[in-house]
This record gives structure tokens, sequence and C-alpha cells, in this order.
């Protein structure tokens, strides 16, 4: 066996492959050699394949929509000029590399007992040819031994950092053919990190530690937890989130304070999950094990001293007048200057007058803007609206007394239920007497993956190549997003990165149709940041007796809130080869329903919301009772769960009414303990 010390990778880097289960991970950045003042040797830095130096919280929503697939690294590394590519290591992959150092001799030789594992799996070489690396599916969770002048190193990556990937494979691999193979961690390399790793607290189970799942609680009161929250920011990544929720989960006991406190805090940030998915993880969350370490709030407190050490300080008025000397007047009260080059400017009100208005494919509905939704049920409806909207812009023709303007091009990416989209437009352009070459219209019959910057790029190919576009159809979001979790920011903040990246490589807006949650009140599907990060939000409800409501429930610079009803209308377009008619629909106007929609002109609430209502028949006239008082009662007319199931009645009837309280001009409001009842 020789060492084969490894090349400079970027010289044969277009030949590299790496193992099929490593290769399907969107994980893969580039590294390069650099070297610092304080450390003479150098360092293996990682870089985003964009030529940015990774940085943030790994694992979160910037960091994974800025890693890629394993070939546009390998190709971005390549003609860059880098060393090599990098896989970072995050908890969901699964995946554990162990990277042993100085082990290999001038010979080739292997320890036995390194030997013994590695030839189970993918190994392969190192940059300095002196150590290895192998790949297991599993958890080992980061850990590091170091060298020493009796043993080599050793160390495991599972959620945290990067590894470098050379292609350079050990004998075996070429020998048994494991090319693509990672193997389950075995029995032996467990007992080597028990051994390494004897002095380093590894979160197993321990049954010779007595206070292992037996740790005392702090004692700290509902404003200590919050006070300590308010000082981390909920964006820090999924591994220190969960820590946070676990700490809160032994401090209360599992009960709802730990819940509510952390629901409130993970609400303000951009990877909020949601309450279905954040009340999901915390009951998976379980209690104290005997013999296996919990993690506490002494976690948390530690966490809020390293964000208070790494804040920036707060600069002095004197600080600020010395960094600002030298600074000219302006020539104009209330302005800046030309010639001011500052990262802001000011403008003074006329000016801000002149500045262009909002610009819209169809006025008063659907604006120019970064990103555009439309949602509903599974048969509202939703894609027969969106094709009537987009034809609409194609032709350049006023949709429903709204004016839309000179025609604009439009490309649908039928990315679901695509064999019927042809008979819709065929039905459209019937229905309308109208010749499908003189609309702006194009189809791309495919599923692109969102999640992947590859296809992001071929998406953005074809475009080009097509003359470009000023919108895009997406439907559905769904199907463009495979194998995502639409509850977490993470991989919804992946998506919704590679799609502003199109948007603005393009200057198309996209407009993705997308599926309602299981509780039509709380909207469309999934991660609550995606409506946040949309200039406008469009709702298909459907009614009793075929009619349907289009209703704009966010338009971020016009008036929301605005509805039109529509029926499904059947456009017969001949016969088939055996004689059967073929048919389609066609969206068609219609008179506005009565009903379906709440006292305030809110959406059908949902199932809880609606028992909270008629609990408040028990109040008789009365205009205020006890938030307590409340709960106790509209938790103990809900049904009990059945043998095992966790009760989760109080919860939902607490969400609920939170829920109620924040709808504009609702039911009720929620002040000190008291609900104040308005109907």
């Amino acid at each position: 066996m020789q060492t084969g010390k490894v090349r400079p990778i970027a010289a044969r880097l277009r030949a590299l492959e790496a193992p099929e289960p490593l290769r399907a991970l969107p994980g893969w950045l580039m590294w390069r050699y650099e070297t610092h003042s304080q450390d003479p040797k150098p360092r293996k830095v990682p870089y985003y394949t964009t030529g940015v130096r990774r940085h943030g919280h790994q694992g979160g929503p910037h960091d994974r929509a800025n890693l890629t697939g394993f070939a546009a690294a390998r190709d971005a590394a390549a003609r860059m000029g880098f060393e090599g590519v990098g896989l970072a290591m995050l908890a969901d992959w699964g995946i554990v590399a162990i990277d042993v150092d100085h082990c290999v001799s001038p010979a080739g030789d292997l320890p036995p007992e390194i030997e013994a594992l590695v030839s189970l799996t993918y190994a392969e070489y190192s940059p300095s040819g002196t150590g290895l690396r192998a790949f297991f599916t599993g958890n080992l969770g980061n850990r590091k031994s170091h060298a020493t002048a009796e043993q080599y190193g050793f160390e495991t990556f599972t959620s945290t950092g990067f590894v470098t990937f050379t292609g350079n494979i050990l004998p075996h691999v070429d020998v048994l053919g494991y090319e693509d193979r990672v193997a389950p961690v075995p029995e032996a390399l467990s007992a080597l990190c028990q051994q390494r790793f004897a002095s380093q607290s590894l979160g197993a189970v321990d049954p010779d530690d007595f206070m292992a799942g037996r740790e005392p609680r702090l004692g700290l009161t509902v404003e200590d937890m919050q006070a300590l929250l308010d000082q981390l920011d909920p964006d820090m990544g999924r591994d220190p989130w969960l820590r946070v929720g676990l700490a809160l989960h032994h401090e209360t006991e599992g009960d709802d304070t730990g819940l509510d406190l952390w629901d409130g805090w993970s609400g303000g940030g951009a990877s909020y999950p949601g309450h279905e998915g954040l009340l999901y993880q915390w009951e998976s969350f379980k209690g104290p094990t005997p013999g296996r370490r919990q993690i506490t709030m002494a976690s948390v407190i530690k966490m809020a001293k390293e964000a208070r050490t790494a804040r920036p300080s707060i600069a002095t008025a004197e600080q600020l007048v010395a960094a600002v000397a030298g600074t000219q007047a302006g020539t104009q009260a209330g302005r800046t200057p030309p010639e001011h080059d500052g990262k802001f400017a000011i403008l003074q009100a006329a000016e801000a007058m002149q500045r262009a208005p909002v610009s819209w494919f169809i006025k008063g509905v659907l604006p120019r803007g970064e990103l555009g939704i439309l949602f509903g049920a599974s048969g509202s409806g939703k894609t027969f609206m969106a094709l009537d909207l987009a034809m609409a812009v194609a032709r350049g023709v006023d949709w429903h007394g709204n004016r839309v303007g000179q025609p604009q091009r439009v490309l649908y990416i039928a990315a679901e239920g695509s064999g019927g989209l042809g008979r819709r437009i065929r039905a459209y352009c019937r229905h309308h007497n109208i010749d499908p070459d003189d609309v702006l219209l194009s189809v791309m019959y495919a599923a692109p993956n969102f999640m992947d910057r590859d296809d992001i790029t071929e998406v953005l190919r074809a475009i080009t190549s097509a003359g470009g576009f000023d919108l895009i159809v997406v439907d559905t979001f769904a199907q463009v997003t495979p194998g995502a979790n639409e509850n977490a920011g993470e991989d919804m903040g992946r998506a919704l990165a590679n799609t502003r990246a199109l948007r603005e490589a393009s200057g198309a807006m996209p407009f993705l149709v997308h599926h309602a949650g299981k509780d039509a009140s709380k909207g469309s599907r999934g991660w609550s940041g995606l409506k946040a990060a949309a200039d406008v939000q469009v709702e298909i409800l459907r009614h009793e007796g075929g009619l349907r409501e289009m209703h704009l429930e966010k338009l971020k610079d016009g008036e929301d809130g605005r509805r039109w009803t529509f029926t499904l209308e059947i456009v017969e377009m001949g016969l088939d080869d055996d004689g059967d008619i073929i048919t389609s629909c066609v969206v068609v106007e219609a008179q506005r329903p009565q009903a379906d929609v709440g006292a305030h002109g809110s959406r059908r609430r949902g199932r809880v919301e609606t028992h909270i209502l008629e609990m408040m028949t028990l109040y008789g006239t009365a205009d205020t009772v006890k938030l307590q008082a409340l709960v106790d009662a509209a938790t103990a007319a809900l049904p009990q769960p059945g043998p095992g199931e966790r009760d989760t009645r109080r919860q939902r009837v607490t969400r609920a009414i939170q829920t109620l309280g924040r709808e504009k001009d609702g039911p009720l409001r929620v002040e000190g303990g008291v609900v104040i009842f308005y109907e």
C-alpha cells in the first residue's frame, strides 16, 4: 500500500466522483489552503461556490441556500482554482465521517484496528496523504482526540464542520467495488470512540453515572427564562435551537409554560417551523432517563453569555462624532448631496414622491414584485385560476375589470398534473375564441428541483435561450421541492433563496401555486416565512353549490381583502379516439356567495376556534371572563385522548384563543389574563 500524496485537486477535479449516498447530498462546497499569522500551518478554509467564504450559522437557511450538489461544487472548484471540494456535515444527513491523522506509515501501512474498520466502507487518503477519511451511516457526534507521539489523531464529524474530499481511494475500495458503499457504523467503531473519547461527555447512556438523567432544575422563573431567550437569535441553527427547546422542556417539566416560551421566541425568526411543527418536536422530547445526560438551562445561560460577548459594543456619542469628522454638511437641508458615498442616502419628501410607483401585471391584483403565492385546497380550482391570471397577463386583456396593460411573456412550469395543462389551455382559447399563437404563454413540462442549485441554473439557461420572461408560474411548489420538510425553515429557506436567485438572474417574478394546510384558517401549507416573503398571496376557496372564490389575502403595496367569485364552466373540445367527448374547464365570473366567511370577513375558522366561540355561550351576556376559566371549560368539553395518547387539549385550546385574539376586528381580545368578548 503506497501513501500516494494527493496532487493539487483543481487540475484533475473534472474526473472526481463521490459515492452515490454522498453525491446526492445538497451540502457540498469548495476549500483552499490559507495561512494565518496566528497559525503558521495552512488551514483548509471552506468557501461557497459563489466564491464567498462560508460564514454564519452552520445548517441555517443562509448556509443551506449556498451549499450545492457535488457536481456543481466540483466544477466550480476546478473553474476557480480551489484545492478541492468538501462536504458540510449536518445532522439530517445521517452520515458520520471519521478523520484519522498521521496513521499512514511511510510504507503505507495502517494501524490494524483502523484498517479493519475502514475496509468495511468507502475510504480515501487525506490531502496530505498521511491520514485517511472514511464515511459511515449513523451518528457518533463531533469529537476529537489529538495525535501524540504515541498514537494517531482521531476525530468524528456528524453535525458540524466540513470534511475535505479527495477521491484518492484506499486500495480495498477499488478491489471490493466499494466506490458507492457507505456502511453502517460497526460496533468496533463505537468501541473505539468510547476508548478515545472516554474523558469527554458523549451524552450517551452511562449506567455508572448516578446523576446522569437526574440533573437538577435551576428554579428559574418565567421572567428569568424569557430574559435569557431575548438575548439569543432564534435563527441560530437547528442543533442549538433544539438544545434551547430541550433545556426549556427540562426546566418546566414539559408543561405548557416551556412550550409557550419556546414557541414565542422561535416565532421571531425566519426559521420558525410553525406551531404544529414546533409542537411535534416538543412532544418528541423525552423525560428524564437514568444514565442519559439531559440538556438543562445551564446550557442556555452559557449560550446567552457567549451571545453577549460576541455582540458588537455600543458606540459612545464621542466615538460617533469622531468617526464622521470631516464629513461636509449638505448644501440642501434634509437630503444627502449627490457626491455622498455613504451606505445610506436620504431623500427630501419631494424627491421621494418622484420615485417610480408600484408596477403591476394586473393592477390592484398582481404586482411586479419579488414573489407571489396562490394557494388552495385540493379541488378548489387553484390551477384553473392560476392559468386564468397567467393568460390575462400573456394576452394583455383586463382581468375582471382590473387593468392589465401590454401583453407580457409568461412561463408556466407544469410540475404537477402536466398532462392536463394542454387541454386547459385549449379550453381557455376555445372559450375566449382566441388563437393560441397570439398568446405570449410558454410551458415547461418538467419538475425542476428548486432545492438544487444545478437545476435552478438549468432553468435559467432554458429561460435565457427562450428569450426571457416577465412572469413564471410554478405549479406546484411542492413538486419542485421534493423531499423537503415544508415546515422547516432550513428546507424552505433554501428553496426560497434559490427562487430569489432565479428572480434576480432572470428578471421574472415567480408566482408559486401552493397547497392549503389541513387547517384552512392558518393559510397556505408549511413554513410561515414563505408568506412573509411574498408580495402577494392569493387564496382559492371552494363553497357549496360549485361556487369558488379568490381572496386577495395579502397585497404588500395595495388593498388586500378583495374577493372575486367564480365557477368552473365545462368546455367541450371534440371527441377522442374512442368517440368520447373531451372536456376541460375555464374560469367564469359568478355572483358573490353570502356565506362561508366569518362575521368579520375572516376565513372559515378551524374546529377548535369554532369550539371556543361556542363555549362563549356558557357565560351569557358577560363581556369578560378569566382566561383560565375559559381554557378549563373548553378543554373539558373536548374529547379525551385515547389510551397511550398525549393530552394536548389544553395546548390546542390556548392556541385557538390566541389565534382568535389576533384576528383583525375579531370576536375577542386577551388582556392581563382576562378574555374580552366583542360578539
